[in-house]
C-alpha cells in the first residue's frame, strides 16, 4: 500500500490490519480516525500528520517519526514504540497502554490528559514538556529524563524514580503516591501543593527548595536534607525522618503529628505555630529555632536541645522532657488544669471498661 492508499482507506472507515508499511512517508497527511492493528510502521514518517482519534493496536512503531503530529484522543495499545520520536506533539486525551517506549523522545511536547499505563519508558526523554494531567502508572521509568519540565497535575503511582532526571523541573499539584525517590536531588526546585504520600525518599535533597503546602504523610525521609528550604504549611504526619537535616529552614505552621524526627537538626529554623503532637523528637536539635506558638503536646523531647530557641506560648502539655537542654522555660504555656482533669478521667474510664470486659 502507498501512503495515499492508506489515507483513502482510513477516510473510507476501513481498518488497516496486518500490513507492512515500514519506512513509508505519511508527512502532513490526514489520517484522523484511523484504525491500525498488527501493522508494521517501523521507521515510518508521520511528521506533522493529523492522527486525531486514531487507534494503534499491537503495531510496530520503532523509530517512527511523529514530530509535530496532532495526536488528540489517540490510543496506543500494546505497541512497540521503542525510540519513537514525538517531539513537539500536542497530546490531548492520549493513552498508551502496555507499550514499549524505551528510548522514546517526547521533548517539547504539550500534554493535556495523557496516560502511560504499564509502559516501559526506560531512557525515554520528556525534556521541556508542558502538561496538564499526566499519569504514569505501573510502568518502568529508569533513567527517564524530565529535565526542565513543568509538571502540573502529574501523577506517579508506585513508580521507581530513583534514576529519573528532574533537573530544572517545576511541580504544581504533582502526586508521588508510594513512589520511590530514594537519593533524588531537588535542590532549589519549586513544588506547590504536591503529594508525597507513603513515598520512599531516603537521602533526598531539598536544600533551598520551595515547598508550598506539600504533603509528606507517611513518607520515609530518613537522611533527607531540607536545609534552607522555604516550606510553610507542609504536612509531615507520621513521616519517618530520623537523622534528617532541616536547619535554617522556613517551616512555619507545619504538621508533624506522630512523626519520627529523632535526631533531626532544626537549628535556627522557623517552626512558629508548628504542631508536634505525639512526635518522637528525642535528641532533636532546636537550637536557635523559632518555636512561638508551637505545640509539643505529648511529644517525646528527651535529650532534645532547645537552647537559645525562641519560646513564647509554646505548648509542652505532658511532653517528655527528661534530659532536654532548655535555657529559659518562661515561654512555656502552663498546663490547663481542666484538660489534665479531663485526660485523667478518660484514662480511668478506659481502664475501668477494660477491667469490666469478660
Amino acid at each position: 500500500m502507498t501512503p495515499a492508499d492508506v489515507m483513502a482507506n482510513v477516510k473510507a472507515g476501513e481498518r488497516i490490519e496486518g500490513k507492512r508499511l515500514a519506512g513509508l512517508d505519511f508527512r502532513g497527511l490526514d489520517l484522523s480516525g484511523g484504525l491500525f492493528a498488527h501493522t508494521d510502521f517501523s521507521d515510518a514518517n508521520f511528521a506533522g500528520a493529523d492522527l486525531r482519534g486514531s487507534l494503534f493496536e499491537d503495531c510496530r512503531l520503532a523509530q517512527a517519526d511523529f514530530d509535530g503530529a496532532q495526536l488528540g484522543r489517540c490510543a496506543f495499545d500494546r505497541c512497540d514504540g521503542s525510540h519513537v520520536h514525538m517531539r513537539g506533539v500536542f497530546m490531548d486525551d492520549i493513552a498508551f497502554h502496555e507499550c514499549n517506549l524505551t528510548g522514546a523522545v517526547f521533548d517539547q511536547a504539550e500534554s493535556t490528559m495523557s496516560n502511560f499505563v504499564a509502559c516501559a519508558l526506560d531512557d525515554a526523554s520528556f525534556q521541556a514538556l508542558r502538561c496538564d494531567i499526566l499519569v504514569f502508572a505501573e510502568g518502568s521509568l529508569s533513567r527517564t529524563d524530565f529535565s526542565d519540565c513543568y509538571l502540573k497535575y502529574t501523577t506517579f503511582y508506585e513508580a521507581d524514580l530513583r534514576t529519573a532526571r528532574f533537573g530544572g523541573c517545576r511541580f504544581q499539584q504533582a502526586v508521588f503516591v508510594e513512589a520511590n525517590l530514594t537519593g533524588q536531588s531537588f535542590r532549589e526546585q519549586s513544588f506547590a501543593h504536591c503529594q508525597f504520600i507513603d513515598a520512599q525518599m531516603r537521602d533526598c535533597d531539598f536544600e533551598r527548595a520551595t515547598l508550598l503546602a506539600c504533603n509528606f504523610m507517611g513518607a520515609m525521609l530518613e537522611g533527607a536534607r531540607f536545609n534552607g528550604a522555604h516550606a510553610p504549611n507542609c504536612v509531615f504526619l507520621n513521616a519517618k525522618m530520623r537523622g534528617a537535616q532541616a536547619s535554617d529552614a522556613f517551616l512555619m505552621q507545619g504538621i508533624w503529628v506522630d512523626a519520627q524526627i529523632d535526631g533531626v537538626n532544626f537549628a535556627r529554623s522557623n517552626l512558629e505555630q508548628a504542631v508536634f503532637h505525639r512526635a518522637r523528637c528525642s535528641g532533636a536539635d532546636f537550637r536557635g529555632a523559632r518555636l512561638v506558638f508551637a505545640d509539643f503536646a505529648h511529644a517525646d523531647l528527651r535529650q532534645a536541645d532547645l537552647r537559645e530557641a525562641t519560646l513564647l506560648r509554646t505548648q509542652m502539655h505532658r511532653a517528655l522532657l527528661d534530659g532536654a537542654r532548655i535555657g529559659d522555660r518562661s515561654g512555656f504555656l502552663q498546663p490547663d488544669p481542666d484538660v489534665l482533669a479531663a485526660e485523667e478521667f478518660s484514662a480511668r474510664r478506659s481502664q475501668r471498661r477494660r477491667q469490666e470486659r469478660p
